[in-house]
C-alpha cells in the first residue's frame, strides 16, 4: 500500500465526494452525513424554526448547508454556504436555493446581513477549537437577531469528531440536541440579540 493510500480522507475531501455521487433529491440525508441515523429533519427543522423563531419574511442564513438535507423545510428568504462546491451544486439542483461556496470562519457577507444564521451539525468537522472560534464569530457578526448552532458534540463515536463543552459556550442558551436527545452528547447554543 502507497502512502496516498494510507493517508484518511479529509472532512472536506468526503464531502466533495459525497457531492459527487449520482442520485436524486430523495437522497438529502445521505449526501449531508445523516445516511446511518434516524434522524428525522423535518421534526429537527420545526425545532429549530421554533428555537429561533424563523419567519416567512426572516432572511436566514444556513452555514454548512450541504444539499439542502434541512433547507428543504425552511420556508423563509434563505441564502446557504457551504465549502464544498458538489453539494453547493446538488443544493442549487435539487432545491434551487441562493447557495454559495465558501468557509464558515470566512463568510462573504457584511455586518449583519441576515435576521438569523444557523449552524446545523457542523460544528464535529471543524478542524480544531480555532477555526471554531472564528466561525463563531463570524455567525454572529453577520447576524441581526439570533443565530442557532446545532448538534455540538460533547462525545461522538469517532476520533475526528471536534468535540466542546458546554462551556465553551458561555452566554449561550444551551438546550439539548434536537437529533437525539436522550444520549445527552450533543448541545444546542442560541444566542439572540437584545
Amino acid at each position: 500500500m502507497n502512502t496516498l493510500e494510507t493517508q484518511k480522507e479529509t472532512w472536506k475531501q468526503i464531502w466533495t465526494r459525497k457531492g459527487n455521487a449520482d442520485s436524486t433529491v430523495t437522497d438529502l440525508l445521505a449526501y449531508d452525513g445523516y445516511e446511518a441515523t434516524q434522524v428525522d429533519m423535518e421534526e429537527v427543522a420545526r425545532q429549530i424554526i421554533e428555537r429561533l423563531d424563523i419567519r416567512k419574511e426572516d432572511k436566514v442564513l444556513e452555514v454548512g448547508c450541504g444539499a439542502g438535507a434541512l433547507a428543504q423545510y425552511l420556508d423563509c428568504d434563505y441564502v446557504g454556504v457551504d465549502y464544498s462546491p458538489t453539494l453547493v451544486k446538488k443544493h442549487i439542483e435539487f432545491l434551487n436555493h441562493s447557495v454559495l461556496t465558501g468557509e464558515a470562519a470566512d463568510l462573504p457577507f457584511k455586518d449583519n446581513s441576515f435576521d438569523k444564521v444557523i449552524c446545523y451539525g457542523v460544528y464535529l468537522y471543524f478542524d480544531n477549537k480555532e477555526y471554531a472560534k472564528a466561525a463563531t464569530e463570524e455567525l454572529l457578526r453577520v447576524a441581526k437577531k439570533g443565530v442557532l448552532i446545532g448538534e455540538i458534540p460533547m462525545r461522538s463515536h469517532r476520533e475526528e469528531h471536534l468535540l466542546f463543552q458546554k462551556d465553551d459556550f458561555k452566554d449561550w442558551d444551551l438546550s439539548d440536541g434536537f437529533y437525539d436527545p436522550y444520549r445527552k452528547d450533543r448541545f444546542n447554543a442560541l444566542y439572540v440579540f437584545s
